[in-house]
């Protein structure tokens, strides 16, 4: 049995990391509420180009600092200090036990996400890890699902799990696979219904067991 997972607001709380960072950030630099607020919502989740945010850093903040630099900033900053949903590591030791093979599919650079998966104990708890970069295709592409897949071919239909409606569950769809969604709360909008869908990466993992 196959699971392929999501990393960033899947297993770890990444958006809580990246608030972090950033209120520690624009308080250095003598920044406002309005330009945390700014940040926190123009990031998208990580998803808004890294240089969008550098360019308006620069100009609310009066930043010295260079844009490639800061891009780099924003890349890495708030990576050391993400940590797995409570809970996780023990329901993914538990999957393992019990014959599940644990693929992480994630999109970012090697080094930004190898550090994630180090920092937050996920390391030593999955099979195999999928980079984008390392595949030069990102979610929802199917090249990075291929990669995912390869060489487990056990006949089982396997499972995507993901909260990001389009790169997780929609790649996910296109590659063959059964989904989870992981909602946070919001509403699924998209015609296509995930297989199955809750608010957390635990509870869709227990309904994926309960299938």
């Amino acid at each position: 049995m196959l699971l392929l997972l999501d990393l960033d607001n899947t297993l770890v709380d990444r958006d809580g990391a990246f608030a972090a960072w950033a209120q520690e950030f624009v308080a250095a630099h003598r920044g406002t509420g309005d330009d945390l607020r700014w940040l926190l919502e123009t990031d998208g989740h990580g998803y808004t180009p890294r240089a969008v945010l550098a360019d308006g850093l620069l100009e609310r903040l009066e930043l010295t600092t260079s844009r490639d630099e800061l891009v780099q900033i924003l890349l890495h900053g708030h990576a050391g200090a993400v940590r797995c949903y409570e809970g996780l590591l023990e329901k993914l030791s538990e999957l393992r036990d019990h014959g599940w093979t644990l693929v992480v599919v994630t999109n970012g650079l090697v080094a930004q996400q190898t550090r994630k998966m180090q920092v937050s104990g996920l390391e030593d708890s999955v099979d195999r890890v999928v980079i984008s970069e390392a595949v030069g295709a990102k979610k929802p592409a199917p090249e990075i699902f291929s990669a995912a897949l390869d060489g487990f071919g056990d006949g089982a239909v396997p499972w995507m799990v993901g909260d990001r409606a389009s790169a997780d569950i929609q790649g996910g769809q296109a590659a063959g696979c059964r989904t989870g969604w992981v909602s946070h709360g919001q509403d699924w909008e998209l015609d296509v219904l995930p297989t199955v869908q809750a608010p957390s990466t635990l509870e869709v993992l227990e309904l994926i067991t309960d299938h």
